[in-house]
């Protein structure tokens, strides 16, 4: 039986198009919005996780899960955006 091997995605700088932990709250979201737009809800949330899990800084966790939170409730209902495969 073979042994089970981790992959571990892999994180590249500058996808999330300037966001920083640094940035105020209503930029960092702005910046967020243009990018679903850009490049489709999912890949940004996918992004937003891997920059969360890769981490050990807790502000940057903490402001990370709170814009994956808003992009969730701010686009999920909207069916062009988020598409929901059963």
């Amino acid at each position: 039986m073979a042994a089970y091997i981790r992959k571990w995605a892999h994180f590249e700088g500058g996808k999330l198009g300037g966001w920083s932990k640094k940035l105020p709250q209503a930029k960092r979201r702005t910046l967020l919005e243009k990018m679903v737009k850009k490049d489709e809800y999912a890949t940004v949330i996918r992004r937003l996780l891997q920059l969360r899990n890769v981490t050990k800084d807790k502000e940057t966790v903490t402001k990370a899960t709170s814009d994956m939170a808003y992009l969730r409730k701010k686009f999920r209902a909207v069916p062009s955006v988020h598409k929901r495969v059963c």
